[in-house]
């Protein structure tokens, strides 16, 4: 018996649509307003903190004499029930935020970036100690800001701070690596919280090796091409009644006693993690791989790589994939491969790197590739017509009133229900076109913005 699908058995009414239209500019108009608020906050913590630093220098006090900004601080606490020592937190923040970033405050104070973009930007471009490289840096990702996620911001920010940064990436990187480390933080009712300071490449290797792991357990494991299931609906179709991400944590901790086990025993103790093998995607700069050059890879879903750590797990890959860009745009326009082994999903897991819902990061080895015409009403299979889609945005897609048209070189432009328009641009694509827009000519640097009233 054919099934309906449930995008044949309901559609928004005019009165719906309405009443939905409302709410959702009802929303954004409520987003404009909380950003609009934060920035005024944080204005007034800006201005606590100066006056703090005006007490200071006039008491000609040496800097390490914070008493006045540590008094303001608990001042400031008291009346707003907050703990002292994460307003002079807050206070500092609001400083950098104010003063080294005043194109960011601004698109705060008018609503057309959220706190947490704010966030995201201020935290890539800390690094970045020069006003005019920092101008150049904001003049891209704020504008980029506006278009999309902050999840989906970060690594666009890291591209155009790494583009512009003038320390090499190597020196970089081994001075980050000395700062490796394992710590606990201990939480109440006697549960630990393990942390660790590792190689981004081996970060992600654990977490996806560990996310196999607690897939194999559960009777709904993954079918080839298919995204786990969320933590509920795994835990309910499954005999094991764990979710995924205890099944996560129950394997780290298997596999970290039965590695030291046969470490220290030697009585060889079965490698509980043989069967997994961590799946990373990094692309790596030809002139890098050769040896002839120091630009860092990439690694997809997060940033760059240290390029001895990228020509390190190059001469261990058993397959290997030539990807070739258009100089001028960034869009990926063919794979090569040694291999001859699903050039297409190869193509489209480079090009991709994750879903192509607008703002989803899901990775795209746990995404289904989608027909963008259904196979059944003509489609073909080919890169022009397939995408990654997660499972919750492949139903999405096929079981409700959203629409999507696929573009050259990879672009979606989805069409809600309620008629509103979002193009998503593939992550390799947006972060070649911000690295260029930032390594062209400087504008002058903004005049520091935290100087000005409060946007009462």
């Amino acid at each position: 018996m054919a099934r309906t699908g449930f995008a044949q058995r309901w559609d928004l009414d005019p009165a719906r649509r309405d009443a939905l239209n409302a709410i959702i500019d009802g929303v954004a108009a409520a987003d404009q307003m909380i950003a609009g608020v934060t920035a005024i906050k944080a204005n007034l913590l800006a201005r606590a903190q100066l006056l703090a630093e005006d007490l200071i220098h006039e008491a000609q006090a040496p800097a390490r004499w914070d008493l006045p900004v540590r008094a303001i601080a608990a001042d400031i606490a008291v009346a707003t029930n907050a703990s002292d020592r994460t307003l002079r937190a807050r206070m500092e923040d609001a400083t950098v935020l104010i003063s080294k970033f005043p194109a960011t405050y601004g698109a705060l104070c008018e609503g057309r970036i959220s706190p947490a973009h704010a966030t995201v930007i201020v935290d890539e471009g800390e690094r970045l100690d020069d006003a005019h490289v920092r101008s150049r840096y904001e003049r891209v990702v704020v504008g980029r800001a506006a278009e999309t996620t902050p999840g989906r911001l970060r690594p666009i920010a890291q591209a155009v701070a790494e583009e512009l940064e003038p320390i090499p990436f190597v020196e970089r990187h081994e001075a980050a690596l000395e700062q490796r480390r394992t710590w606990v933080d201990d939480l109440p009712h006697g549960v630990s919280h393990f942390n660790a300071i590792i190689e981004s490449v081996r970060a992600h290797g654990i977490q996806d090796m560990l996310t196999q792991m607690g897939l194999s357990i559960m009777d709904a494991g993954p079918l080839p091409g298919d995204v786990p299931l969320d933590d509920e609906t795994a835990a309910a179709t499954s005999a094991d009644t764990r979710t995924l991400q205890q099944l996560r944590a129950d394997a780290f901790v298997d596999s970290m006693l039965a590695g030291a086990a046969k470490a220290l025993s030697g009585d060889g103790a079965a490698d509980t993690t043989a069967c997994f093998q961590p799946r990373v995607q990094i692309t790596i700069p030809v002139d890098t791989l050769l040896g002839i050059g120091d630009e860092p890879a990439f690694l997809a879903g997060h940033g760059p790589v240290s390029p001895e750590v990228a020509r390190r797990l190059a001469g261990r890959t058993h397959t290997w994939a030539r990807l070739f860009a258009d100089p001028d745009t960034g869009c990926l326009r063919t794979v090569d491969t040694y291999v001859p082994t699903a050039d297409q999903k190869r193509f489209l897991a480079a090009r991709d790197e994750h879903c192509c819902f607008p703002g989803c990061r899901q990775p795209v080895y746990r995404c289904d590739l989608d027909h963008t015409v259904a196979y059944a009403e003509g489609g073909r299979t080919e890169v022009s017509n397939l995408a990654p889609l997660c499972r919750s945005h492949h139903v999405l897609k096929h079981n409700s009133d959203w629409d999507v048209e696929h573009g050259l070189d990879g672009l979606m432009a989805w069409i809600s229900p309620t008629g509103r328009r979002k193009t998503d641009v593939p992550a390799r694509t947006v972060r070649f076109v911000a690295a260029i827009e930032a390594s062209a000519d400087p504008d002058p640097p903004p005049e520091p913005a935290w100087l000005d009233p409060a946007p009462f």
